[in-house]
């Protein structure tokens, strides 16, 4: 198929006409997201006040959920600490919870990849347990 500029042009247009009605409704979607949030907030204040956990209405029953939750280490001596805690624990727990995440994983392979191609040993390059990298194509965009 042949394109002409005009054509290149208007796709260009839907693109960033379509990103700001994206955009708009994502606006839209957090301002009703933080409505709900305050009348949530509102009805555990009430449950609390009335020293309930539940409440059964017309419309459905709301209930107040309590879990605790822990936050990941946030030094690197934290992280070792960690990681020393899962070593105690036996081999497959550690395999499992000694996880990595994978934007970091991502840097370092690419990092560690350009480096070996500059040597010249970019198609011998490879990561112990990590398959070769996918290659995906985007559309980058900009405004003008």
């Amino acid at each position: 198929m042949t394109y002409t500029v005009e054509a290149l042009d208007e796709l260009c247009k839907s693109i960033f006409d379509k990103r700001k009605e994206i955009d708009d409704k994502k606006e839209e979607l957090k301002l009703l997201n933080n409505r709900l949030f305050v009348i949530q907030q509102s009805m555990m204040e009430a449950l609390k006040e009335l020293d309930r956990k539940n409440y059964q209405s017309p419309h459905g029953t709301v209930t107040v959920k309590e879990r605790w939750r822990v936050n990941l280490p946030k030094t690197d001596a934290d992280k070792e600490k960690l990681f020393g805690w899962l070593r105690d624990k036996g081999e497959e727990v550690f395999l499992r919870y000694a996880t990595v995440n994978s934007n970091s994983l991502n840097s370092l392979y690419m990092s560690d990849w350009e480096a070996a191609k500059e040597a010249g040993e970019g198609m011998e390059f490879e990561v112990p347990g990590v398959e070769r990298p996918t290659l995906f194509e985007d559309l980058g965009v900009r405004k003008k």
